[in-house]
């Protein structure tokens, strides 16, 4: 209430020029209109050309035209003012006061528009990819200026703010060419470690799902109480659907060479001894 009343004081005390309306002065405006507009167009098309050339993608693009349309628009106004006799003084007082007001009134949202410019120039992610923030993860869908949209892996809209994104850590599964995947199985300890190691070597290397760069490997992970438990790790594409089908495809190759050799996949063993 402070700040709008400031406004209000101070804008009162600017002298409002009395005009008359002519021909001259009506052309005049519209022809500062057409040279805004004229501006703003020339602007769309040369920021189009140049994200193009450093094959940005469509919504960069979309969102730099709409910041420069602002600009020019703003000036445009300032410039029509002018025409109507305004003096530059008065403008740049009332801009200021305005500004100031927005300034504490929007700051939230003055935040959110300047992570989503950052996001947008240094792309620490883009639209597809598949991402994890604040406890949420799924696939960006939407980065505007205010927030991003995320579609979570089980079909929910999040809405995420531009601000939250930018100084939070963002974890990027989808950043590179590879992800690797674990899938750990355990063999009873009268059976052969090596020999089972050496089939899952092999189940890793059939699996369509897996790359064959980087290799694959099969460790001893630990010494459980009812078995020996090997790990095994693949790489595969790394979309959220890619990670599950390759630790599906290789849990049920590796089960169904372990019967075929005998290897036992031992249950979990649990002795209770009883006193009479």
């Amino acid at each position: 209430m402070a700040i709008i009343g400031t406004l209000t004081s101070s804008l009162s005390g600017i002298p409002l020029p009395s005009v008359n309306i002519g021909p001259e002065l009506v052309i005049a405006a519209a022809a500062v209109m057409f040279a805004g507009w004229g501006v703003n167009k020339l602007s769309d098309y040369l920021i189009a050309k140049s994200i193009e050339r450093r094959n940005g993608d469509k919504h960069v693009t979309k969102t730099s035209q709409r910041i420069s349309s602002y600009v020019i628009y703003s000036l445009t106004a300032v410039a029509l003012l002018g025409v109507f006799g305004v003096p530059l003084s008065a403008l740049g007082t009332m801009v200021g006061l305005i500004g100031l007001g927005l300034s504490f009134a929007l700051k939230d949202m003055i935040a959110n528009f300047i992570s989503g410019l950052l996001i947008m120039i240094n792309r620490p992610f883009k639209i597809g990819d598949q991402i994890e923030v604040s406890g949420e993860a799924g696939t960006v869908r939407d980065i505007k200026i205010r927030a991003s949209e995320i579609k979570t892996y089980d079909g929910r809209k999040v809405i995420v703010p531009n601000s939250t994104l930018y100084s939070n850590t963002v974890i990027n599964n989808t950043a590179y060419d590879e992800r690797r995947f674990e899938v750990v199985v355990g063999v009873g300890y009268d059976d052969d470690v090596e020999k089972a190691k050496d089939l899952a070597m092999e189940t890793l290397e059939e699996a369509e799902m897996t790359e064959d760069d980087p290799e694959p490997q099969v460790l001893v992970h630990e010494l459980g109480g009812s078995s020996v438990n090997l790990k095994l790790r693949g790489w595969t594409k790394p979309s959220k659907a890619n990670m599950v089908k390759a630790s599906s495809e290789v849990t049920q190759l590796v089960k169904d060479k372990y019967d075929d050799a005998g290897i036992d996949i031992p249950y979990p063993i649990r002795t209770i001894y009883m006193e009479e």
